[in-house]
């Protein structure tokens, strides 16, 4: 559905070295699924947001929706591929002085749908996002979910394929934030539309998302299947999906640290071997992280151990075929 091929944005200055906003990324989105593109800030994300939305033209490379390449149009047919992209923003970007049904009608006006369409199309939105009897709503009467909600149906106005996400969930509380991920969730099963979620929030990734590619400097670092990026303990991304526990060293004495990662499927007894495991060894779980993703459910403790045995134990452990490092103050 979404290809990058060698895709580079440069932005020369003058008199200074140019800066690299995106360097050679290569990256394929598979039609129908929902993909987390993560990073900190100046990783290169907005930068990518407006190449994909072909709001700029890419230095080098190609960008190819429902294999048509972005960087290879212009004019008319350049405004056809855009439409082709629903773009839903941090704050929703409402027109403060239109209902939220004539927020939702607004594309289908410009690309001149006629009313009687525009009504039923906008009516059967409103429905899909759970706002059914708020059409007649401004903006300032909803809430911030609600609003978010009408930014949703706006932007599936056009039937797009591709519906790009630029932080939906920033400026909201946790309860809010889950409503407006299932919603998301939803609008995929529903529509088949492919779903790009451009976030900070790892929160969000783990919640929808089928694969996420992580962006540092404008390159990526790793880039997957979420199954296969959270059973791979050397994942970068798998680290900052579920962090390494925190604990105060400054409370266990000389005592070693070992860092234990594992992952078990549903009815697969990883849990409590693991914890037979440790007792045997004579380590005490100093903190754990537990999460469940899909399926899969992973375990990231950190283990305390007598002095001097951290290296034994955690090749112990790796023996077992579990993953260990000692972690180093």
């Amino acid at each position: 559905m979404i290809e990058l091929k060698d895709v580079s944005k440069i932005y020369p200055r003058k008199g200074q070295d140019p800066v690299v906003a995106l360097d050679d990324l290569s990256l394929s989105i598979s039609e129908g699924t929902i993909h987390g593109i993560v990073g900190e800030s100046g990783a290169g994300k907005s930068t990518l947001i407006r190449c994909l939305t072909a709001l700029e033209q890419p230095t080098e490379g190609h960008i190819l929706v429902d294999g048509e390449d972005l960087t290879q149009l212009q004019g008319n047919a350049l405004r056809a591929a855009r439409r082709r992209i629903g773009m839903v923003f941090q704050g929703a970007n409402l027109f403060e002085a239109r209902t939220a049904f004539e927020n939702i009608a607004y594309p289908l006006k410009v690309a001149k749908i006629s009313k009687a369409q525009r009504t039923e199309k906008v009516q059967r939105l409103l429905d899909l996002v759970g706002l059914a009897d708020r059409g007649n709503s401004y903006p300032s009467q909803l809430s911030g979910g609600q609003r978010q909600r009408v930014g949703i149906a706006r932007a599936l106005a056009a039937d797009p394929a591709v519906l790009l996400a630029d932080e939906p969930t920033s400026a909201l509380d946790m309860e809010t934030t889950d409503s407006i991920l299932d919603l998301l969730k939803d609008v995929r099963d529903r529509t088949g539309v492919t779903v790009i979620v451009i976030t900070h929030e790892m929160s969000v990734v783990r919640k929808i998302c089928d694969s996420a590619t992580l962006l540092d400097q404008g390159k990526i670092v790793e880039t997957g299947k979420l199954t296969d990026i959270i059973t791979t303990p050397t994942s970068a991304l798998a680290r900052k999906l579920i962090p390494l526990p925190e604990i105060d060293l400054a409370t266990i004495g000389n005592q070693g640290v070992v860092d234990l990662y594992f992952t078990s499927r549903p009815g697969e007894p990883t849990g409590s071997r693991v914890m037979t495991q440790v007792a045997e060894l004579g380590a005490d779980i100093a903190a754990g992280v537990f999460e469940t993703i899909g399926e899969i459910q992973i375990g990231r403790l950190a283990l305390t151990v007598a002095p001097n045995t951290a290296t034994n134990i955690s090749a112990t452990l790796r023996d077992q075929g579990l993953h260990a490092e000692v972690r180093v103050a």
